[in-house]
């Protein structure tokens, strides 16, 4: 914690700094390292303007998120008895904006007894159901996720709204939003462009009535052109959505959800034995050799064994990554997804030895696993090498090329019928969801957060999905996929045949 904040004596300069949000921000809010917050000119600009409505085009890294947080704590720190709601589409949103107040909180002995306090002299932050803080200025601070109807505004009137990620509220939850706000209080919306065009967000950037900024990435002081040639590669080319959206911040070519929402929506419920593991490189330390991976990997899943019909879907991604395995169990209602182990910077090897210990307790039924990133060499390890002949892998181990084809039947002369395997892999979630046959866990945001914020985009009859946020997505098309090629292969289609682009030297095909 620093020391507390040096204002000017003068009280005509402590005035002046506390109306101005850029040099209250420099005076009271910091940096991670400890430093002192500078802003960089357009984060100035932003938060000098005085414009009412306020709505912002910005790509990523490009400081939004400090600019929101510090613009609510100026306004909650100045203001005597005012209101105001800090809205997200989803909580995973919200979480980011609200560690970024906690910090600042807690990095200044002036913020901290900004925040009024109980009788018993605990700091009025409340965090069930909604994280909620009251300021001594009487100045209370909401922060609520939209979800899909808005249902968590509906209560609330403020004075000032701030929203993240404008570009992914739901229609429905738009209608709540504003009604929270009162007449004239004052509006600013931060978000990356999705290149949705049937959206209040983008009707809101056309109006005159908004006063628009528009952040490319490259507009942060610390862009280089290393980091450029980074993402060119990554969304494959400065022409695509991806770059469009996520870099350049403009809304680009149209675009559209991958997925239903509503039916999404309808299949989020409560999963009484669903658990999130997450494992670090940190947690794994220390680990000289397999057996220590096993054991290690035993006590963070603290799994027993299990009986029924399980599926297992990985997407392992590059070493920079994350890892994200989910599994499914089968009854008569369909798919209920009980586990989902999000790894971070773990080496392939190890994934091989997660992998094991997960079927150890759960004996899947069929495994589907992304050929792309360390994934095929992650399969060719578990079918190939003596370790894993226990497993008997081969067989049930599916490893599927998104880039490929995939053949969903024949016609009346024997001619294989193909679709692109992403394309069917996600008509397979939607037709699942719409079926309500997959049940996702209501408390895991992640998976809501990155389902409702995948969009896809069509250039000559190909479909082209965004990318980034979609880890969790691509393990599960694996999983569906994976059953659906067993279920293909159990109508006499022989084994083999169900894959199209096959690595030579792989030994799972």
């Amino acid at each position: 914690m620093t020391a507390a904040t040096a204002l000017p004596k003068d009280q005509e300069a402590v005035a002046r700094v506390l109306r101005d949000p850029v040099l209250w921000g420099q005076a009271y809010l910091h940096d991670r390292d400890g430093s002192n917050r500078v802003f960089w000119k357009h984060q100035a600009e932003d938060l000098r303007s005085e414009r009412g409505n306020i709505i912002h085009l910005d790509g990523r890294d490009s400081g939004k998120t400090i600019n929101l947080a510090a613009d609510a704590l100026h306004y909650a720190f100045i203001t005597r008895g005012g209101s105001g709601l800090v809205a997200a589409p989803h909580q995973g949103h919200l979480d980011t904006i609200i560690e970024e107040v906690e910090f600042q909180i807690g990095a200044n002995p002036d913020l901290e007894a900004s925040i009024a306090k109980t009788k018993n002299g605990n700091p009025k932050i409340i965090r069930k159901p909604y994280f909620r803080i009251e300021f001594t200025t009487g100045t209370v601070l909401h922060f609520r996720p939209g979800g899909a109807y808005g249902e968590s505004f509906r209560s609330l009137h403020v004075d000032r709204l701030w929203v993240d990620e404008g570009a992914w509220i739901p229609e429905k939850a738009w209608k709540a939003l504003r009604q929270c706000l009162n007449a004239k209080g004052k509006f600013r919306i931060y978000s990356t462009p999705n290149g949705l065009r049937d959206t209040t967000y983008y009707r809101l950037t056309q109006s005159k009535k908004w006063k628009v900024f528009r952040w490319p990435s490259w507009i942060n002081p610390t862009w280089t052109s290393e980091r450029e040639a980074e993402l060119v590669e990554f969304y494959g080319g400065k022409d695509t959505p991806g770059w469009q959206h996520e870099v350049a911040g403009e809304h680009g070519k149209p675009s559209f959800g991958a997925f239903d929402l509503d039916a999404l929506h309808a299949c989020r419920k409560e999963v009484p034995d669903y658990r999130l593991v997450v494992i670090t490189s940190e947690e794994l330390e220390g680990c000289e050799d397999e057996a220590a991976v096993r054991e290690r990997f035993d006590m963070l899943m603290n799994l027993s064994p299990k009986s029924g019909t399980y599926w297992l879907g990985i997407d392992t991604g590059y070493t920079s990554d994350p890892t994200e395995l989910v599994v499914f169990r089968e009854d008569e209602s369909g798919l209920v997804m009980v586990l989902r182990v999000h790894g971070e910077h773990v080496p392939y090897p190890w994934l091989s030895e997660l992998i094991r210990t997960l079927d150890i307790y759960f004996e899947f039924t069929g495994i589907g696993l992304d050929n792309g990133g360390n994934g095929l060499a992650v399969a060719q390890e578990l079918t190939s090498l003596d370790k894993f002949k226990d497993r008997n892998f081969l067989g049930r181990l599916m490893g599927f090329d998104f880039g490929g084809n995939t053949i969903v039947g024949f016609d009346d002369t024997g001619k294989p019928t193909k679709k692109r395997t992403k394309e069917h892999m996600t008509a397979l979630i939607n037709a699942g969801l719409r079926r309500r046959q997959i049940i996702f866990p209501r408390d895991d945001h992640q998976i809501e957060e990155q389902f409702a914020t995948q969009t896809y985009t069509m250039n000559d009859g190909r479909v082209t999905y965004s990318k980034g946020r979609d880890h969790v997505i691509d393990a599960v098309r694996c999983a569906l996929l994976a059953k659906d090629r067993k279920a293909f292969a159990a109508q006499g289609t022989h084994f083999e045949e169900v894959f199209v682009q096959p690595v030579a030297t792989s030994p799972i095909f």
